[in-house]
């Protein structure tokens, strides 16, 4: 086990589709992973997370967050109010569509214009497979391997590697 430049420590790889694949260990490691994320991504870049309840989606939104200059302890799951727009060197907009059924619902709560056109921002959204075949520049999905143990995979830019 070896300290990945996320600060994360746990194995890291690249499948042969080019998707960057780590072993997370710990919520202060995910965290790290996010700041990684946030300081690697241009504003305009919407960051898709996939996973099921407790993976660690929001935690990750949160070590973002925390890149970005925002304190992390703002960054609630927006599961209720669907959509939190945070202020920091580059905005952070959290979308979270585990109430929504599919694109019909978010494009019903004003959410495509976030999705459609950043605007300067990263825009991170929770359950994003629900949207179908929408189109994100980074797609996470996280995976619940052992207590406090994620397989994360990232697919995007060659920068995240």
């Amino acid at each position: 086990m070896t300290a990945n430049r996320s600060g994360a420590r746990g194995r890291a790889g690249r499948t042969a589709t080019g998707t960057v694949v780590r072993v997370v260990r710990g919520p202060q490691a995910m965290r790290a992973l996010g700041r990684r994320l946030a300081v690697a991504l241009p504003p305009g870049t919407r960051i898709g997370l996939d996973g099921p309840l407790g993976a660690g989606k929001t935690v990750l939104a949160q070590g973002i967050a925390e890149g970005l200059g925002i304190d992390a302890r703002e960054v609630t799951s927006p599961t209720f109010t669907i959509c939190r727009i945070h202020a920091g060197r580059t905005p952070l907009v959290h979308i979270d569509l585990y109430r929504l059924e599919g694109e019909g619902d978010a494009h019903d709560a004003g959410l495509m214009e976030w999705l459609d056109e950043p605007q300067g921002a990263l825009v991170v959204v929770e359950w994003f497979e629900r949207l179908g075949p929408a189109v994100a520049e980074v797609r996470v999905r996280i995976e619940v391997t052992a207590v406090n143990v994620r397989r994360v995979e990232i697919a995007g830019p060659p920068a995240l590697a």
